[in-house]
């Protein structure tokens, strides 16, 4: 059983439903029910909360012990999901806690989707860029201009929404993240990809946020009830993020000795470290979603790069 001590791994995610991560109220605005959002850059991001919750949920659901995942006492702390995300019982002077191996990043969008005269296009930045491993250091510091990644036409104008703004087309090498350049969701976006700055990233991603309305139902009549009609924002699908999750697991022979200790399904077999355990959690979000209005289609998103190794 491998396990190292202390690991990183960057997770590419792309959202296959729009995704609302509320702020936990309303907001007298044009929307209701806003989203959160970084605080220095205005832009949206799945929090690390939730990102931990919803894969240790998911894990303890794999595993066959939801009680893992909540306050009441598992079947046995000795776990591998008690173990890499660490539990609190109780409460007072019977409470038990024990801290978890694994520290989520908030997921921040690597690719955003946006309508334009060139059809579906996906905006991006160049530090964004920089994370999954392309090069992009050199790149003139224009804060008026798009550059279209692997363009091989003239130079020219591209609308984005109320935006007309001028093109420079540039050759750069693929990404080399976790053998991102050969997924197929990669080969999709590749030529559709276009560098603005991070004054125009913000504008463009808060311009083309969706917006829904919804109305609460009255159960007996069967009709929509009186001022009850509300406005919530979310993140569209086909958005990517990139979000680190790091193992620091002091303990050389903790999660061999909880996995030993643990009596449960084959299905948990395969886990040799935590972030197997992580892993493992990000892939039911595909399935079961994350966030609010799980229930209206909302919040799956799958992952394209960190989930294979």
């Amino acid at each position: 059983m491998s396990n190292e001590l202390y690991s990183e791994r960057k997770f590419i995610f792309m959202t296959l439903d729009p995704i609302h991560i509320g702020t936990g109220g309303t907001n007298l605005g044009i929307v209701d029910n806003t989203i959160m959002r970084e605080a220095g850059s205005n832009i949206p991001i799945i929090p690390g909360t939730s990102l931990s919750g919803a894969a240790k949920m998911y894990a303890a659901m794999f595993m066959g012990d939801l009680d893992a995942a909540g306050s009441k006492k598992p079947k046995s702390t000795e776990n591998p999901v008690s173990y890499t995300f660490g539990y609190i019982n109780g409460s007072g002077s019977k409470q038990t806690s024990k801290a978890g191996v694994v520290s989520f990043s908030d997921a921040r969008i690597v690719l955003f989707p946006v309508c334009s005269s060139e059809g579906t296009i996906w905006v991006t930045t160049r530090a964004m860029l920089n994370e999954i491993g392309f090069d992009v250091k050199g790149l003139g510091p224009d804060e008026e201009k798009a550059y279209h990644l692997g363009g091989t036409d003239e130079n020219s104008k591209i609308k984005i929404g109320w935006l007309f703004i001028d093109v420079e087309n540039i050759a750069i090498e693929k990404p080399k993240l976790d053998g991102l350049a050969e997924k197929d969701e990669w080969k999709v976006v590749e030529q559709k990809i276009y560098i603005v700055s991070d004054k125009l990233f913000t504008q463009i991603v808060n311009d083309n946020l969706e917006t829904r309305t919804s109305v609460a139902i009255n159960p007996e009549t069967g009709a929509a009830e009186d001022a009850a009609l509300f406005t919530y924002e979310a993140i569209p699908r086909a958005t990517w993020f990139i979000s680190k999750v790091i193992q620091d697991d002091f303990r050389s022979t903790g999660f061999k000795t909880a996995m030993e200790s643990y009596k449960g399904n084959e299905r948990t077999r395969d886990w040799n470290s935590p972030m197997d355990v992580v892993r493992t959690g990000f892939k039911v979000i595909e399935f079961m979603g994350i966030g609010g209005m799980t229930t209206r289609g909302f919040g799956r998103m799958t992952i394209i790069s960190g989930g294979e190794n």
